[in-house]
């Protein structure tokens, strides 16, 4: 049998090697910005540069609609009682609610946005899986760099 460079290089070039859907909603379960980041870089290594403006946009008015909500909700959270869920002292039941509250909607709207993100840019731009998935480790690791330096900021 002939071994022929030319069809392999063929077959590679129609391959792209992105971040999966299922890793791009779950990153935005933690956060749909981190998650708008992993799919704009898909888009960029595919070739899509207008797409990526959409995403950006998107992301851009989606976290200015989801702080709107959560103002709307007026929902008050001292900082201080944040740090002392992280302490460990006993915090009064009505700022754990409030912190809770807080908690779940940030949730839903991640999701929301994670959703939003995977079934429709996502689908829109990708919808055969002619692609190579993309390891995840290294988006898991500066993730965890960015919490905990953001843990250390607050």
């Amino acid at each position: 049998m002939e071994f022929d460079e030319d069809k392999v290089e063929e077959t590679e070039g129609d391959y792209v090697e992105i971040y999966s859907k299922r890793a791009i909603f779950w990153f935005s379960v933690f956060s749909f910005i981190y998650g708008g980041i992993l799919l704009t870089i898909n888009l960029r290594a595919a070739g899509y540069k207008k797409a990526v403006l959409q995403v950006a946009a998107f992301i851009i008015s989606y976290y200015i609609l989801s702080v709107l909500i959560v103002v709307a909700l007026n929902i008050k959270v001292d900082m201080s009682a944040i740090k002392m869920l992280g302490t460990g002292v006993q915090v009064p039941p009505q700022v754990l609610r409030s912190i809770l509250i807080l908690s779940a909607i940030s949730i839903v709207i991640n999701i929301i946005g994670g959703l939003v993100l995977t079934q429709y840019f996502f689908k829109r731009y990708f919808p055969d899986n002619d692609y190579y998935p993309k390891p995840v480790l290294q988006p898991i690791l500066i993730f965890i760099l960015i919490y905990i330096a953001f843990r250390f900021i607050i």
